[in-house]
């Protein structure tokens, strides 16, 4: 089961030590989402990470960075249908390998008809958040299931709530793997609580 993550918004201390500690402890992929940073400070963290793990992380604003990183690129849904045009579907390379690609989605019936060209889609909110309080699913779980059912051109991952109590139930609805943020940054010490919950989810 892949397990990814999703950054804090705001500056973490040593975040670039804690993400090399957490991609060496097993998470598959780091996504960097920071709003509110400018070009040069997201550009700032990721020199901070050896090259060796840059492939491991997507980058959610200034996908221009990708033109000196070898990073992979995410999209928001309002975005993501006019950025179909210009990157997925003539994925970028690195060294001959696809540049990987992935997109928010937050309605059920983009899952079967909107994910060509990409590796993955980020499905949420799946449970309550821990992150945004009153921000819950606007589906009931029979939906989800039949629309996970369906044939899709990519993987799609849960994000929103996911805790070591619940991952079996998002495995069940049929997520090919989950995405952590809340879980991470509520607690005090993300790295252990990353560990608990592969040992106890895995």
């Amino acid at each position: 089961m892949p397990i990814l993550a999703v950054s804090p918004e705001s500056e973490y201390t040593n975040e670039a030590k804690l993400i090399v500690c957490l991609l060496g402890a097993g998470l598959d992929r780091y996504h960097l989402r920071k709003p509110e940073w400018g070009a040069a400070r997201c550009a700032g963290l990721i020199a901070g990470i050896p090259c060796e793990l840059h492939r491991r992380i997507s980058i959610h604003q200034h996908h221009e960075l990708a033109e000196t990183f070898e990073v992979g690129l995410h999209f928001k849904e309002e975005v993501a249908a006019r950025a179909s045009a210009c990157h997925v579907e003539s994925k970028p390379e690195v060294d001959g390998a696809s540049r990987f690609s992935s997109r928010s989605v937050h309605q059920l019936d983009a899952i079967d008809v909107h994910l060509e060209g990409y590796d993955y889609a980020f499905l949420s909110p799946v449970f309550t958040s821990i992150s945004k309080p009153g921000y819950w699913a606007q589906w009931t779980e029979a939906k989800l299931r039949g629309a996970l059912a369906l044939p899709r051109m990519a993987q799609v991952y849960a994000l929103g709530g996911i805790t070591a109590c619940n991952v079996d139930r998002a495995l069940e609805f049929g997520f090919d793997g989950v995405v952590l943020h809340g879980s991470l940054w509520q607690s005090t010490d993300p790295l252990a609580a990353f560990e608990a919950f592969r040992k106890e989810a895995v």
